[in-house]
């Protein structure tokens, strides 16, 4: 019998595969390559005709076949999809059978022509056994799930869909690993896999001769991947890195990509943290997720869920490039639908993470005027680990999604921001999007201006010696009576004022600052905040 069915489809690793990083090359490779397969997983089904209809994410057989080239580079694909299908369960079976297997072929082909760029001098038996390596590596790696869900237009579209999403999920809890023998060095970047050798490596090796293969695997690398001695820091390979399979489908991303749709002038190298971070040394990792998207995804009827897919496709495909292309060094990573990921200078960053955050509330260039998004921010040395500081991003983000407003009572919709100074200095805290009828940042600039112009370098810091002693190691949650703050905050204010202010501005700068500190959580993250509107200052200056 003919009938339509829901299914959701999802390819992975996703976590794992995007944040094993040594170079913010490697971090778009790995979301760019999951996007890319979405792609092929869309473009195999699309060629089933009127039997596939696309529900989310909202890109048409065009698009997915002649993508707009000015922002290819962007991985604007979430790692999943939800669709209907035309067919018995068996014609739906093989076709998302065949989808899976287009998938797979569609990494695997990556691998084996990032093989043939990478070691063109190589003779055949080498390269078919660096090959077979890491086809083994891939297989063992990517995680495909589908499931189908029979639909009916008379059923309740959100309780089929929660249904389906039920089930997937379950088959996820029931991962089937492939085990595969290894006994060599693992890869310099992601540490969980063998680094290819073009030579056999076994038990009875010593150290000294897996790293002997290794070496003389990787010094017969083509010309374009070899290090230039007089300036190393952009080389695409470096001679101390040995790299697995997936890594070394990652690292030789944007070539095959050149190749694959046919645009030599795309994909060009990616600045690294050195250069985002130029002339302060010091650089912002920025992600933002849409909060609460089950329930706007909950419609009863299945023009709703369309109706959010077309809107998350507007400001994915099109908002967000467009705030962080404005940006002189920033580069955006991902933007999948409600979430994104960009690197950012220091003197954009507030001014971008503001406008990210406005579009996706406004009804033409985001969701709804009614939805919020949370976000994690970062900001760090150039010389901190990569990958260390996309967990902490991703921790902070986190934490934005469990801010509850002590004062409106209004939950997420927040954003958590911290500084990692290279002396090891950590400062955190977690502050809504807004106070009352204005913008957070908005006052955050407003005091960083202040402590730049109008007040002594004196005034937070003798502001944190007042209250420290008030603070308990062990309950650093306490927040200390808003009068007390208010009070030393006005005569400090008065007594580093650079100038003489009137009592209005006294007034109202005083009362920024007090409403940050109704804000917060604690008075510690209080006095991180006004650690971190310090550190601004310093680089401003």
């Amino acid at each position: 019998m003919v009938k339509q069915y829901l299914t959701v489809f999802s390819v992975g690793p996703v976590q794992s595969f995007i944040a094993s990083a040594r170079k913010t090359e490697d971090l778009w490779s790995g979301s760019f390559i999951l996007s890319h397969l979405v792609r092929e997983a869309i473009k195999q089904l699309y060629k089933y005709g009127d039997k596939f209809s696309l529900l989310f994410p909202m890109i048409t057989e065009n698009e997915v076949n002649n993508p707009n080239k000015s922002n290819l580079h962007i991985a604007s694909l979430p790692n999943r999809f939800t669709a209907l299908l035309t067919g018995n369960s068996t014609e739906v079976t093989k076709m998302l059978k065949n989808t899976e297997a287009a998938v797979r072929h569609a990494f695997i082909h990556m691998y084996s022509q990032s093989i043939q760029l990478l070691f063109s001098d190589l003779p055949t038996k080498q390269k078919e056994l660096l090959i077979e390596t890491g086809k083994k590596q891939i297989e063992s790696l990517i995680e495909i799930y589908w499931v189908i869900e029979p639909f009916e237009e008379e059923m309740e579209f959100n309780e089929i869909r929660e249904r389906t999403e039920s089930r997937l999920a379950a088959i996820k809890n029931d991962k089937q690993f492939i085990q595969i023998e290894q006994h060599g060095l693992t890869c310099s970047v992601c540490q969980e896999r063998e680094a290819l050798s073009a030579y056999p490596i076994t038990e009875s090796d010593s150290y000294g001769s897996m790293k002997k293969k290794l070496a003389d695997t990787w010094n017969k690398r083509s010309q374009p991947f070899l290090q230039n001695k007089d300036n190393d820091e952009h080389a695409r390979i470096k001679d101390n890195e040995f790299l697995c399979g997936v890594c070394t489908t990652k690292r030789l991303a944007r070539d095959y990509f050149k190749r694959y749709y046919s645009y030599p002038t795309g994909f060009e190298s990616f600045k690294s943290t050195i250069k985002i971070s130029e002339p302060d040394h010091y650089y912002a990792i920025l992600m933002i997720d849409g909060d609460n998207m089950g329930k706007w995804f909950s419609g009863a009827h299945i023009e709703n869920y369309r109706d959010v897919s077309s809107r998350l496709a507007t400001f994915s495909k099109e908002t967000v490039p467009d705030i962080v292309g404005k940006s002189s060094k920033g580069m955006l990573i991902y933007a999948g639908g409600d979430d994104l990921l960009a690197f950012l200078p220091l003197n954009e960053v507030l001014d971008i993470a503001e406008k990210l955050r406005y579009s996706f509330s406004d009804d033409q260039k985001g969701l709804n005027h009614n939805a919020t998004s949370s976000g994690g921010l970062i900001i760090a040395h150039e010389k901190a680990s990569l990958k260390t500081l996309l967990n902490e991003a991703r921790k902070l983000e986190g934490k934005a999604k469990d801010y509850k407003n002590k004062v409106s009572g209004e939950e997420k919709n927040a954003l958590a921001i911290a500084v990692h100074t290279r002396s090891g200095e950590k400062s955190e805290t977690v502050l809504p999007w807004n106070i009352g009828e204005a913008k957070t940042s908005q006052i955050l600039k407003r005091i960083i201006h202040l402590l730049k112009n109008d007040l002594s370098d004196t005034f937070i810091y003798q502001f944190i010696e007042s209250f420290y002693p008030l603070i308990s190691v062990k309950d650093s949650s306490r927040k200390v009576d808003r009068s007390l703050i208010e009070a030393e905050l006005s005569r400090l204010f008065k007594r580093s004022a650079k100038r003489k202010l009137s009592e209005e501005e006294v007034w109202n700068d005083v009362n920024n600052l007090v409403l940050l500190y109704d804000h917060v959580q604690s008075t510690m993250d209080f006095i991180y905040t006004l650690k971190i509107l310090s550190f601004f200052k310093r680089k401003e200056d």
